[in-house]
């Protein structure tokens, strides 16, 4: 079976999986648990829309105009597309989640840490996948059929068309909704953006799948995000780990 680059949903499943492994019998029925972050949407269940005119409300707040032909997403795209070293924390059941994606010249890696334990996998552009799991020291290689650095563009990779923008006044926060590509992400819904109104820096991912509680929305705080780091496209040495 062709190990794909694991894509942004089933990134989310595979890290509820797991978690759920090592997590007791009461937590499993208790609500999902969420960190602090800097920005009100992680407060709730998804970004919160008030049904005030956000043009008065926000005045003097941000210059950002909901109606406007500037989004702050677009001026992301041309500054990081193609090229691009993201760090987040998914904010999942009870658990903190690492995420790290590296793009750029069509190669890709990125790697999960759960509870201290790290697994990634690497798309070097040599035609193979690359999966490694440094908690059980195993690695295994799959065929890549050129495209599978694509699932892994957290980013860029599951964005559609642009749907509507809100701003948050409380906070200064431009949440900009998208379409979600259910053919990267593999279901359908949105994907919410969320910027600082003033430097338009991003602050937050949210994934929106269609027909789901809005519970069950993921949240990924954003770190950081700057250049690709070229050392982390490079095919791993695997010289102290087994073959699955």
């Amino acid at each position: 079976m062709n190990k794909k680059m694991v894509t942004i949903i089933a990134a989310l499943a595979m890290c509820t999986a797991m978690a759920g492994c090592t997590e007791n019998d009461t937590a499993s029925s208790s609500k999902a648990e969420t960190t602090t972050t800097t920005t009100a949407a992680a407060e709730s269940t998804a970004p919160a829309e008030s049904t005030a005119d956000s043009t008065s409300t926000n005045a003097g707040t941000t210059d950002y105009d909901v109606d406007g032909d500037f989004r702050a997403f677009e001026q992301m795209k041309d500054k990081y597309e193609g090229n691009y070293l993201a760090n987040l924390t998914g904010q999942m059941s009870n658990n903190g989640t690492k995420y790290t994606i590296c793009i750029k010249d069509g190669k890709a890696y990125q790697a999960l840490t759960v509870q201290g334990m790290k697994s990634y996998t690497v798309c070097p552009g040599d035609g193979k996948l690359y999966n490694v799991s440094e908690g059980t020291t195993t690695y295994s290689i799959e065929d890549d059929d050129g495209n599978q650095w694509k699932s892994a563009d957290i980013l860029f990779g599951a964005a559609l068309d642009f749907d509507h923008a809100y701003v948050d006044a409380s906070t200064n926060v431009v949440h900009e909704y998208y379409k979600l590509d259910s053919a990267v992400a593999g279901a359908e819904g949105q994907i919410v953006y969320s910027f600082d109104g003033a430097t338009y820096d991003l602050q937050q991912i949210v994934l929106l799948p269609e027909g789901a509680d809005e519970s069950n929305a993921v949240y990924f705080t954003v770190d950081s995000i700057g250049e690709a780091d070229d050392s982390l496209l490079a095919v791993p040495d695997l010289s102290a780990y087994t073959e699955e």
